[in-house]
């Protein structure tokens, strides 16, 4: 089959699945275990999404304004999902079976609210807002990470990026019904300071053919740990 009728094939599933939430503002509501207060959580805040990466921003991604391209911000979409795929759900991406299922890009968006610039340590997260059949809606945040005392981390010793990404005890007990423990984020980190937030749809094909697949059950079984309930 030609690439450009696998491509249609895939547009006509995503249009059955597709979540647009570039232009939208994302909320959960939840408790703190210290107070009585409800709390309304966006998707410009840390606390919406429950993983979190790392990222040491890099000499050459600065364009000529001096800030991170808007095109860069993609590629950290693509790194916190993947990094999450690989080590957390065992995507290997260079199994090549004709049986294997590969997770293909159908649509993408992003928002940009502040700059980032080498040599800022940049806070990726990383949330799940829709999980069907065959496809899956994720909610990506991009932060500037701070360093314990509130302050931006750029990278200095003491700031090197973890060599994997963690789960947010926080943002994973709101995913799953408990009460939020806000002393894991600093005030400044449950308002909403996101760089950038966008969404990302991953469609699961088949590695030959190209044709929709369910979610493999390992992946599937790894995509639930993010699962959020969102309210638009």
């Amino acid at each position: 089959m030609a690439p450009i009728h696998r491509i249609a094939q895939i547009s006509s599933h995503l249009r059955t699945t597709s979540t647009r939430v570039s232009t939208l503002t994302l909320t959960r509501n939840f408790t703190s275990s210290s107070s009585s207060s409800s709390y309304k959580v966006t998707n410009k805040d840390r606390a919406f999404y429950p993983y979190a990466l790392d990222i040491q921003s890099r000499w050459a991604d600065n364009d000529q304004y001096g800030h991170l391209n808007n095109a860069h911000y993609y590629a950290l979409f693509d790194t916190v999902i993947n990094t999450f795929l690989i080590q957390e759900t065992g995507l290997n991406p260079l199994e090549q079976s004709k049986e294997s299922a590969i997770g293909v890009v159908a649509e993408s968006g992003c928002q940009y609210f502040s700059s980032l610039s080498f040599p800022d340590m940049i806070e990726a997260r990383l949330a799940v807002i829709k999980l069907g059949k065959s496809s899956v809606v994720y909610q990506v945040g991009i932060f500037k990470k701070l360093a314990k005392d509130g302050s931006a981390s750029t990278g200095r010793a003491g700031a090197s990026p973890a060599s994997a990404g963690v789960f947010s005890k926080a943002a994973s007990s709101v995913a799953t019904g408990k009460t939020f423990d806000a002393s894991e984020f600093e005030p400044s980190q449950v308002q909403g300071d996101a760089a950038a937030t966008g969404h990302f749809c991953h469609v699961f094909v088949n590695n030959e053919s190209r044709r929709p697949v369910p979610v493999p059950q390992r992946i599937r079984a790894g995509l639930e740990q993010l699962q959020v309930q969102v309210q638009p």
